[in-house]
């Protein structure tokens, strides 16, 4: 009998990406079916009402179910008792949560199983997918969107030496569990980072991707480095609504420059894949230490 990998899904689509890249990777190397919980994550979110966002995506090979019922029991037996441990053995089933560390593990890739596997948690880390990037990459590439609004600003990205500015500073998260991800990325860093690139590209049109325009007015309220270039704001309020149209779009630019973002992260994964070229720095402040690659670290910036 082929062995079962289930995925419980949770989170926005940058979270929703990184587990399902990390599932399907498993499910590569175990030769095994990947089945996904469209619901049970979602059902209860009464804070980021996020919802199942990979319906959009040309996933191969995958079994949708609603309401896998050990998920279900998961969630319960961790909230009454604190459960703590990455791998356990619950009703009888090989279950790993990865939800509490904030590193790459391997034995999570590698773990041995013999029938069924159930994984709940975040993994974000290209580590947990790397060993089949290219195909998997190619079922998360974002649709096209359909709204005029984002083809004609991808037209500007690209007829331009575009840097991508990702301000995400977490505005629905309380202040006091922002740690879990990762804290908010200081204005500073977005001022550092943009001054070293411009030492490098030459009249550069800046996008700023952030969640309202209220954030990008902080931001540049005393930015004169960027004032006097082309500056283009791309928020839900100016109507750029939907998180994989925003994806598809940022994913066009050439350079980038991005806060602790599952979302901006992939934008950034996506566009490496386009263009060799590149010039990337982001904030290394996830949740996750290994989330952010090496070579876009701002100490690593050349």
């Amino acid at each position: 009998m082929k062995k079962k990998i289930y995925l419980y899904l949770c989170g926005g689509l940058g979270n929703q990406l990184f587990q399902y890249a990390a599932a399907k990777n498993i499910a590569i190397i175990n030769d095994a079916d990947l089945i996904i919980d469209t619901q049970c994550g979602f059902i209860t979110d009464f804070r980021d009402f996020w919802k199942f966002s990979l319906s959009l995506y040309n996933l191969k090979n995958v079994i949708l179910k609603k309401n896998i019922l050990v998920f279900w029991l998961y969630r319960i037996y961790k909230k009454v008792f604190g459960i703590r441990t990455i791998f356990n053995s619950f009703l009888f089933r090989n279950l790993i949560n990865e939800m509490f560390i904030d590193h790459f593990d391997e034995q999570i890739k590698r773990f041995n199983f013999n029938n069924n596997l159930y994984l709940f948690g975040y993994f974000q880390s290209e580590k947990y997918f790397v060993d089949n990037k290219n195909s998997i990459v190619n079922e998360l590439i974002p649709p096209v969107p359909t709204k005029n609004i984002f083809l004609e600003m991808k037209d500007k990205i690209v007829n331009s030496n575009s840097i991508s500015l990702g301000v995400r500073i977490h505005e629905t998260m309380p202040q006091n569990i922002s740690y879990k991800v990762g804290g908010i990325t200081p204005f500073d860093f977005y001022k550092n980072a943009v001054i070293l690139m411009l030492k490098k590209i030459s009249n550069p049109t800046f996008f700023i991707f952030s969640t309202s325009s209220s954030n990008v007015e902080k931001l540049l309220l005393d930015f004169v480095e960027i004032k006097k270039f082309n500056i283009y704001v791309i928020t839900e309020d100016k109507g750029f609504k939907g998180a994989s149209d925003n994806l598809w779009l940022m994913s066009h630019c050439v350079n980038h420059v991005i806060s602790n973002s599952t979302l901006y992260w992939w934008a950034v994964y996506l566009s490496s894949f386009k263009y060799k070229d590149q010039k990337i720095i982001s904030a290394d402040n996830f949740a996750n230490r290994d989330t952010c690659l090496e070579s876009w670290k701002l100490k690593n910036f050349k």
